[in-house]
């Protein structure tokens, strides 16, 4: 008999992208934008990795299809040049590609779970050297996003793999939640926006603080 297919799930942003500070400038540079109260940085950094809506209505209590609409108009006129658009600081954590790498030729299978929409996504990958990785890329597009397991329980249907042959790695509680709802590993990264102890009584199985002690890690929590 075959060896059974193996999926290593990884979050985008900070996990695999140093995106954090990026995507404050942006949400804060919205708000002003908006008139919407000032919200701190802090806040932000919290809730990044929620859905679109529900991180709006953590920073926006109330807010309704009004807000929403308008932060997307907000965002629209970015994007076709009307507004500046805030400054960018996004790239791969150091050693990002290499376990990627390792990860791949221990027979993994790799895909992406991320609460972006689908809409930059593959742009931000290219840009990394990162867009033809990831056998699937499952986006708040897709479905209901983290920490709901959903995304998870339709990337291993979709490629038929067991989910004690997966794992997740991701940086936020969200992470966790998800794959420990689903059943499957759950690893944290102490790089990211959320704290290890957070991660740990979230329901991480491990939590790593080097980049290049993932390869390990992913194959000690995967069954062979």
């Amino acid at each position: 008999m075959s060896d059974p297919l193996r999926l290593a799930a990884f979050d985008l942003d900070g996990t695999l992208l140093d995106s954090a500070s990026s995507i404050v400038t942006g949400v804060l540079a919205c708000w002003e934008a908006c008139g919407f109260p000032a919200v701190e940085k802090e806040h932000i950094r919290r809730i990044i990795g929620l859905p679109w809506e529900e991180s709006i209505c953590e920073l926006l209590p109330g807010a309704g299809e009004a807000e929403f609409a308008q932060i997307k108009a907000y965002h629209a006129e970015v994007a076709n040049g009307a507004r500046p658009r805030p400054a960018r600081e996004e790239s791969l954590f150091p050693g990002i590609v290499d376990v990627l790498d390792q990860v791949e030729e221990a027979g993994y299978l790799l895909s992406i779970i991320t609460s972006r929409s689908s809409g930059r996504l593959q742009d931000l990958l290219d840009a990394n050297g990162i867009g033809k990785r990831f056998i699937t890329l499952k986006t708040t597009d897709n479905g209901p996003g983290k920490p709901n397991p959903f995304l998870m329980n339709q990337t291993l249907s979709e490629l038929g793999i067991d989910k004690e042959n997966a794992v997740m790695v991701g940086d936020t509680t969200f992470d966790m939640l998800m794959a420990r709802s689903a059943g499957t590993a759950a690893i944290g990264v102490s790089w990211g926006v959320h704290e290890p102890e957070e991660l740990t009584e979230a329901g991480a199985h491990h939590v790593v603080d080097k980049v290049l002690h993932l390869p390990d890690t992913i194959n000690l929590m995967v069954s062979a």
